[in-house]
């Protein structure tokens, strides 16, 4: 593996931080499972839904981005994108990149305040196909390309999340729907890790449009 200087941070700011947020645009989530949870005025709504053989709830965001669906889903994959949040908790970030284009594992070692530290690896895979409409960004554990487990780290075992993008009518604007199951492990209450995921989830969300509405503005 590679040591990196930034991080394509996805789950960081998954876990924790972030403020409770809302919509602007108008967004049907088809399956009736999904509870609303929460609309933002800056065009953000999070859902929530229970998932079979654990506590913690699925969390989805949704929000309406003045950019390509590409340059949008290029966005969502720079570690640059999350550059502060990866400058503020992440001890160590190695990036393994695969042969393929599109394919990449990273390992993170986070240190959030009051808590353990953790460790993961994921691994990520990106599809593009335009004529299809398909813009897809997908992530899940991967911690058989980790180092080795440590006794004074945790190490998270359930993360899975996926990015979905979509053009608008003349495809100059997207809808992101951003869906994510994140398990930190130990002793932290479900409840917190539950509130923790739907208020942090929308801060990742605006990294996602400011980052991408700065690209198309070149």
């Amino acid at each position: 593996m590679s040591q990196h200087s930034n991080s394509n941070n996805i789950w960081t700011g998954a876990l924790l931080a972030g403020s409770l947020l809302t919509l602007l645009c108008q967004v049907v989530v088809a399956d009736s499972s999904w509870q609303k949870e929460t609309e933002s005025s800056d065009g953000i709504s999070v859902y929530s839904r229970s998932t079979p053989n654990t506590n913690i709830k699925q969390v989805r965001a949704v929000i309406t981005i003045n950019a390509p669906p590409e340059v949008v889903l290029n966005a969502a994959s720079a570690p640059e994108t999350y550059r502060e949040t990866t400058k503020k908790y992440v001890e160590k970030n190695i990036f393994n990149h695969t042969g393929k284009n599109n394919t990449w594992y990273n390992y993170q070692l986070v240190n959030y305040p009051f808590i353990d530290k953790r460790d993961y690896c994921l691994r990520y895979d990106k599809y593009i196909n335009p004529e299809k409409g398909i813009f897809r960004l997908t992530w899940q554990t991967s911690n058989q390309n980790a180092p080795p487990p440590s006794e004074s780290v945790i190490r998270v075992t359930n993360i899975k999340g996926q990015i979905d993008i979509s053009p608008d009518k003349d495809g100059n604007s997207s809808t992101l729907r951003y869906t994510i199951l994140a398990d930190p492990g130990g002793s932290i209450p479900t409840w917190i890790i539950n509130l923790a995921n739907r208020k942090s989830l929308p801060d990742i969300l605006r990294q996602i449009r400011d980052a991408s509405e700065k690209i198309s503005k070149k």
